[in-house]
């Protein structure tokens, strides 16, 4: 790599910044699995689903014309397309390497974390819970807990994972992606409103723990190129 290709490739935050995101997701963490796991937790948050799982148009009809689309196969299709469109926008080789890199290991952080928290909190989805859900074409019983949302967890981990390379209309795209995953969640009875905070959480945490990563191995390329 050339000095010129390596000055013009942006970087992730510094490792202070990386830091404090992940300390207060982390923190965003705890309180939401402290608070999914409550005796009136499930009651509190009822209405909300109820709503979200049969809402008033238009809504309704946004909901259901991005249904399909959010489905395991077909999602995991827009997320491998969008990072492909972020990979093809690199400026360098270099920052391509830092978005594989950052990809790879935000997405194993946010399955391997998610899949750890829904051990713990061992909390029913919304589909056990409440008759008459609609699921909207999904099992009525899906796999796992429900806390947190894993899938929302992966969503909002790639997504804030790429964010420093991303310019503004990729990084548009990736925001409405990611909640348009979490509300289908909800939308769809496999989560109650906590799982996807919880889910954005670990997802922050993901991010933070790649560009730590990421930095760091910056930090170690400058001082070796120096010495």
């Amino acid at each position: 790599m050339d000095e010129r290709a390596d000055a013009d490739c942006r970087r992730p935050p510094s490792r202070g910044t990386a830091a404090w995101i992940g300390i207060l997701a982390a923190g965003a963490l705890v309180f939401s699995a402290n608070l999914a796991v409550r005796p009136r937790a499930e009651e509190l948050q009822r209405g909300f689903v109820e709503w979200m799982n049969d809402p008033p148009q238009p809504f309704a009809a946004v909901l259901a014309l991005v249904n399909p689309f959010l489905r395991p196969v077909p999602l995991a299709v827009l997320s491998v397309l969008l990072l492909y469109w972020i990979f093809v926008a690199a400026r360098s080789r270099a920052e391509q390497h830092h978005i594989v890199r950052a990809a790879v290991v935000a997405f194993i952080v946010a399955e391997v974390l998610g899949s750890a928290m829904k051990e713990l909190a061992e909390q029913p989805r919304p589909l056990a819970v409440i008759p008459g859900l609609d699921a909207h074409g999904y099992p009525r019983d899906p796999h796992g807990n429900a806390f947190p949302s894993t899938h929302t967890a992966v969503a909002v981990a790639l997504v804030a994972a790429m964010w420093p390379w991303m310019d503004r209309r990729r990084r548009i795209v990736g925001v409405v992606l990611a909640f348009l995953v979490g509300l289908n969640r909800i939308y769809i009875g496999a989560h109650w409103p906590l799982d996807v905070v919880g889910g954005a959480a670990v997802g922050m945490v993901a991010a933070s723990i790649s560009w730590l990563i990421e930095s760091t191995r910056g930090r170690a390329s400058a001082i070796s190129a120096s010495g």
